[in-house]
Order: structure tokens, then sequence, then C-alpha cells
């Protein structure tokens, strides 16, 4: 087998294994549960909470949704459990045929909702691109003004808007007001900034004269065949790279806008569990075009450094018969 018969071969090894980064998910979703599951009875149960959470978060399902529920529900997470009850509900519902667990979803989640705190983020005036963020997070819009379900605990509430001053206070949140309000005010102009400096002259380097056409040593050509064909494969190798850093870029920006519809940890809103699954469809796609694309340039690579051109010439040989040796450098 000649080395341009192996890099290919490697390539193709490569790229029919892709499609195991896109079926791994569900198993890594599967430890997490099992991991989560074992931390909780271990008695550590924050961690199992957290490990089962990150197991929903691959892959949704009924049965994950009620574990994280009834987890969050003992440690007093209550706004948590009942989104993941709520979430659970509407997961079993449209599957069809989970009627038992929709509805003991139901019955968990109508238990919790006389119990839950909400928090208010009262904006006082918007501006033209205000954000609104809790602990680091935007706040959609559409929930300003609005009692959103939430934890107990101590929040940081910031606001934001281009040409004014920030903004930021803390709130705690705990069973004494079970409606708690944080009046966001209306920010103040920020002072005028001062101007930039005038750039520096740069007096421009002189042009550098043209290149040579590349040669090796004793006038041979560098662009052996072999090289040819791997400067093809690192070219497909960066358009697989460069689409894959779109699809990257799409899950990303999916997964914001279903965080948009679906604030809360758990929700059962049908556009954000779409949006959600186009998410991940997206990154798998990302995942296949990664690895195809690394696949590619490292066979190119093997290609370059190995199709080195040498001295070759034809002699008349003796061993084994009349015939000709194919002698040079490699």
């Amino acid at each position: 087998m000649t080395v341009v018969d192996r890099a290919l071969s490697l390539a193709i090894v490569s790229l029919l294994l892709c499609p195991a980064l896109a079926r791994a998910q569900s198993a890594e979703a599967e430890a997490l549960f099992r991991e989560g599951k074992k931390l909780i009875k271990q008695g550590k149960l924050a961690e199992g909470c957290d490990k089962i959470e990150a197991s929903e978060r691959l892959e949704t399902s009924v049965g994950a949704l009620l574990n994280l529920g009834d987890c969050r529900d003992k440690l007093g997470q209550l706004a948590s459990a009942w989104a993941a009850f709520r979430k659970a509900e509407a997961t079993a519902k449209h599957a069809g045929n989970d009627e038992k667990r929709r509805a003991e979803a139901h019955r968990r989640a109508a238990l919790l909702e006389p119990k839950l705190l909400y928090l208010v983020l009262q904006v006082e005036r918007a501006v033209d691109g205000l954000i609104v963020r809790r602990d680091g997070e935007p706040v959609d819009h559409q929930l300003w003004n609005t009692a959103v379900p939430v934890d107990p605990g101590t929040y940081e509430i910031a606001a934001e808007a281009p040409g004014y001053r920030p903004w930021r206070s803390s709130v705690g949140v705990d069973a004494r007001v079970r409606r708690r309000v944080v009046s966001v005010p209306a920010l103040e102009p920020a002072p005028p900034e001062a101007p930039p400096p005038p750039p520096l002259a740069v007096t421009p380097a002189p042009a550098a004269p043209p290149p040579l056409a590349a040669r090796a040593p004793g006038g041979r050509r560098t662009w052996t065949t072999q090289r040819k064909v791997a400067a093809g494969l690192a070219a497909a190798g960066a358009g697989a790279l460069a689409a894959g850093a779109y699809f990257g870029w799409r899950a990303g920006d999916l997964a914001e806008q279903a965080d948009r519809r679906c604030p809360s940890v758990m929700c059962g809103d049908g556009e954000g569990l779409r949006l959600n699954a186009e998410a991940r469809t997206a990154a798998t796609t990302a995942n296949v075009l990664y690895a195809a694309g690394g696949a590619a340039a490292v066979t190119a690579a093997i290609l370059w450094l190995s199709g080195k051109p040498g001295d070759t010439a034809i002699r008349p040989g003796v061993a084994g018969g009349p015939g000709v040796t194919l002698v040079g450098k490699f």
C-alpha cells in the first residue's frame, strides 16, 4: 500500500467514525443520570441533583424530570422542582402513552404551587438597548413587571444600556415575603467620553519583491502530485471546519432563543421545546463537521510531509532478470 493509499484510508475511517459523536449523547445522558442517582443514595443530594439536571439538559426524558423535581423539592428549591414537574407533565402529554407519569407530575406540581415564592423586576422606564440581568443572565423583556417563581436565596439584579450609567442591586427571597418586588430605576445618562487621540503617522514599508516560483534545490518543483492532493484536502478540511463553526454558532443562537422562551429551568412551551431540539441538531452537525475537518487536515499534513520531491532515475537492472530499477531520494 502506498503512502497515498494509507492516508486516504485514514481519512475514510475517520469520517466513518464521525456519526459515533452524534450518537454518544444519549449514552452520556444515561451515565450522568446513574451517577446522580448514586450520589443521592449516598446522601449527596445537591451533587446528585446537579448530575441529573446535566443529564436532562443533554436529553429530555420524563423519568429524569420527575427525579429532578423530587430532588429539588427535597433541597427546598420549590420553583425549580415545580418547573421540572411541569415540564415532565408536558413531555409525557406530548408522548401520548405515559398517562400514569403525566398524572403524577401534575399532582406534584399542584402540591408545590401554593408554596412558590415570586420575584418581580419592576422596570420604571425602559430606554433603547436596556438589558436587565438576574445573576448575570439576561431577563427577557416580556418577563419584566411579571411575577416569576424563584427559589429562595439572594439574587444580583443589574441593568445597563448604551449611553447610561449601569445600575445593580441585590435582593433576598425567602418565605417571609412570597412576592418580592425589585424596582429597577430609570438609568442616569453617562458623561460623554473623551475623543480618542489621533492615530500616529506610519511610514509604509517598501513593497516586497514578487515571490519566485516555489522550487526545491536543484530546480525541482515542490508541487508534486501528492502535495497537490494534500492542498485539496486541506481546503476541504478548512471548509468543513468553517461550516462546523457556523452550525456551532447556530446551535448557540437557537439555545438562546429557547432560553428566552423558557427562562425557568423547565417549561412546557411547545415553541421553546422545538427551538431546544433544533439547537441540539445543530450542535450534532457541528461535531460531525469538526471531526471531518480535523481528519482532512491530518490527512493533508501526512500527504504534504511525505510528498517531498526527489531525484529519480531509471537504470537498467539484471537482478532476477532483465528490467529497470527506479532510484532516487524520497
